[in-house]
């Protein structure tokens, strides 16, 4: 069987995060994830909006296995086999769905993917005011991508407090919206697994 080369990848535009997130997240996929790969990668140029700068990682790489994965994220043990041949996104199952039921948070694709960038390309302004909400509605309505994962991670966003405890049946948590929870002062179950912020 033809092994491609395996490439995490997250994105790092704007000053909402530091570099400290970036090798973070390398911290943990080397540490606790037991994923092997060939390539970590980083991407920085903001030619676009916000979230929607993630786009161009589609266009970049054309080649090989792809993995993303957000910086708001805590890798706490060993993830299951995330690599996917068609473009995929995890499924909202955590809280209440509104607006959409996708996160890209994790996404994975295999070889040329790079329709989707192209069609944002087509009228990236359209397109960031029709989804000013984010990119993971616009990827879901205008069906760029279809694919979802199961069920292989969850999020401290849930009602309350009902998922703020580790959860020993995943190996991954997403911060979502509460990345505030990374930063110094913030201490929680999650923290010991974070690469000292001196570092």
């Amino acid at each position: 069987m033809e092994r491609f080369a395996v490439r995490i990848i997250c994105v790092n535009t704007g000053d909402k995060f530091s570099h400290w997130y970036v090798k973070n997240l390398k911290h943990m996929i080397d540490t606790y994830s037991g994923l092997k790969y060939d390539e970590f990668v980083v991407i920085t140029s903001e030619n676009h909006k916000g979230v929607f700068n993630k786009l161009q990682m589609f266009d970049i790489y054309k080649d090989g296995e792809n993995l993303y994965f957000d910086l708001d994220i805590c890798i706490y043990g060993k993830v299951p086999n995330l690599i996917r041949k068609d473009v995929t996104v995890l499924k909202i199952w955590w809280h209440k769905i509104f607006h959409t039921s996708f996160n890209s948070s994790i996404i994975s694709w295999t070889g040329d993917q790079s329709y989707i960038y192209k069609t944002f390309m087509k009228d990236p302004k359209m397109y960031e005011e029709k989804y000013n909400k984010g990119l993971d509605e616009m990827i879901e309505k205008e069906k760029l991508v279809v694919n979802n994962y199961d069920k292989v991670c969850y999020s401290l966003q849930g009602t309350g407090t009902e998922y703020l405890p580790k959860n020993p049946n995943y190996s991954i948590v997403l911060f979502n919206q509460k990345h505030h929870l990374m930063e110094p002062g913030w201490t929680g179950w999650w923290s010991s697994y974070f690469l000292p912020k001196s570092q």
